[in-house]
């Protein structure tokens, strides 16, 4: 089997950042539902978007902080229920979401290239999180390439 070509490593210049919402948003919790709570669904979900035009991150840090007005449990954490360790619940705090700014030295051309077949590699593409658990991930993690 032929190996896929690798992809040159992401650096990131700047310690990522927590956006926060534009405007308060409503503080309270809100517990998973039963089919969300799942044990086995206890994972995180990870999308690559590539865009050909280039925007400012001033631009994308504001339209993300007026998104998670309306979307505001992204803003969040999750917990465990005090009542019952097992449920799971979004603590709405308003923490912000997590947002890393990266480098590749690779054009978008480049990289639809070497996507034509998929590729291990795509993973060094997601900017990962250092948490004990998953409980420790914040609901919403941005990366800007």
């Amino acid at each position: 089997m032929l190996k896929s070509p690798e992809l040159p490593d992401c650096c990131y210049p700047n310690q990522p950042v927590l956006i926060c919402p534009s405007c308060p948003t409503p503080k309270h919790s809100l517990y998973l539902s039963n089919l969300d709570d799942q044990k086995f669904l206890r994972f995180s979900i990870k999308y690559l978007y590539l865009f050909k035009k280039s925007v400012s991150l001033d631009c994308l840090k504001y339209s993300l902080s007026k998104v998670l007005v309306a979307y505001y449990p992204l803003a969040g954490r999750l917990r465990a229920s005090a009542e019952d360790d097992q449920k799971l619940k979004v603590d709405c705090n308003g923490e912000g979401a997590v947002f890393a700014e990266a480098f590749m030295d690779i054009t978008a051309e480049e990289f639809l290239e070497l996507s034509k077949k998929p590729n291990r590699s795509w993973r060094k593409l997601l900017y990962r999180v250092e948490a004990l658990s998953f409980l420790d991930v914040p609901p919403l993690v941005a990366q800007v390439c």
